[in-house]
């Protein structure tokens, strides 16, 4: 998966995913933003959602993720390296405490299995494609996962 530049090491990579994560934990927008392309993405594939672009991938973290899940807190498990692309699995925690996509928060706390796919390019992570178990996360968040499937897909048609 080449982005058209040499191949990144592997030590350039982790340390800008390790700098990803930690302004994540740091409800950092401004620095999760430093570590990505201009034109970035962040896809949700159980949602079937994609921001594409600064403002809109801002606008996912702040106005979905920390605002529905204020403690969302990745437990990285494991990671693996290829040319200019980190996979990475481990367990995704968090409590519901905000509104999800427009639906009310369910107050459950939820463990789940997740894995993301980061490409890079031009020195920066071009995006992320995170992976987990919708129904599963909803359940032990106490959300409608009926509701939540149907708000993505409103979100979707609304594209």
């Amino acid at each position: 998966m080449s982005g058209g530049t040499a191949d990144m090491d592997v030590t350039h990579m982790r340390r800008l995913f390790e700098a990803h994560r930690e302004a994540e934990a740091a409800r950092d927008i401004d620095g999760i933003l430093r570590t990505f392309v201009d034109d970035c993405f962040l896809e949700t594939k159980s949602l079937g959602l994609r921001s594409q672009g600064r403002d809109a991938v801002r606008a996912a973290y702040a106005q979905q993720y920390f605002v529905a899940f204020p403690d969302l807190a990745p437990e990285d498990e494991g990671i693996a390296f290829g040319d200019d692309v980190v996979a990475v699995w481990g367990r995704l925690r968090g409590t519901s405490r905000g509104d999800w996509l427009g639906v009310p928060p369910g107050g459950g706390s939820f463990d789940v299995a997740f894995a993301n796919v980061v490409p890079f390019r031009d020195g920066l992570m071009a995006g992320e494609t995170i992976y987990f178990d919708l129904a599963t996360l909803c359940e032990q968040a106490g959300i409608p996962l009926d509701a939540v499937r149907a708000a993505a897909a409103q979100r979707r048609a609304a594209r």
